[in-house]
């Protein structure tokens, strides 16, 4: 079955806003039993991307790639929200429980409100995801408003119903880190991705209230290290004015909530 996207406006800015309070402190992240009520949401992020079965009868065609969108919105998670081999570590930490490259520094789930060079909820050591979310609407041209700040940038009036592309990379914060961060494009790496379509995330959905917005994923499989000064000067000065660590939706687990991973 073609799915075709009707959520416009309003209904798609909430629908796009990747935190919340859903997702209560120290909740289960088990797949609830009953789903059923899920299935014509279409498919659902984030997931185990080891694991490429999937179900979900709800089919749309995969965004253009990025060269042919614009950047629309920058922002990152503490801890993983998407699992793989590489950080394949739960972290249990409330709104924030989720996957991780290494175990947590000690003590550091002690301090969840840690706070590093004015970036808001991180600290050396941390497993985050970072993503670069892209649009099919036009947001660059002169004369060209945005609908507003956070996601609501990847809209504008004449264009309320975009196509998304997601890019997510996963990092550990180290001083010193391989990597230095980028807000233009995602970090150059060789390393391999898995892409597949699903949803949006955050923690204001969960496997028994599912997100009905569509979303194309590329998502690098493998961790790399982060510099941690470099990261949080970005955090605290970004032109998002998003200046903090999201929470993490709980890993989607049904099959049947899930596309195939061709």
């Amino acid at each position: 079955m073609r799915f075709t996207k009707s959520y416009v406006g309003v209904a798609l800015l909430a629908g796009l806003a990747l935190t919340g309070n859903a997702y209560a402190s120290g909740a289960k992240h088990e797949a609830p039993k009953d789903v059923n009520k899920c299935i014509g949401a279409g498919p659902q992020a984030p997931r185990d991307i080891d694991k490429h079965s999937g179900t979900n009868s709800v089919v749309f065609e995969m965004a253009p790639e990025i060269s042919d969108m614009n950047l629309c919105n920058v922002h990152f998670h503490r801890n993983a929200e998407h699992k793989a081999a590489a950080y394949s570590t739960f972290v249990k930490d409330g709104e924030h429980s989720g996957w991780a490259c290494q175990d947590p520094a000690p003590g550091r789930l002690e301090h969840e409100h840690a706070e590093y060079n004015g970036c808001q909820g991180i600290a050396e050591g941390d497993t985050i995801e970072v993503h670069w979310v892209y649009t099919t609407c036009d947001i660059t041209s002169p004369g060209v408003t945005p609908m507003g700040g956070g996601l609501n940038a990847c809209m504008t009036t004449t264009c309320s119903n975009p196509e998304l592309r997601v890019e997510a990379e996963v990092f550990v914060l180290e001083k010193g880190g391989k990597m230095k961060f980028s807000d233009t494009a995602p970090v150059a790496h060789n390393d391999p991705i898995v892409s597949y379509t699903g949803s949006t995330t955050g923690t204001s959905f969960t496997n028994e209230h599912c997100s009905p917005f569509q979303v194309t994923w590329d998502v690098k499989t493998t961790c790399d290290t982060l510099d941690i000064d470099d990261f949080s000067n970005w955090c605290s000065t970004n032109k998002y004015n998003d200046h903090h660590a999201h929470g993490c939706r709980e890993l989607v687990t049904p099959e049947n909530l899930l596309s195939p991973i061709k």
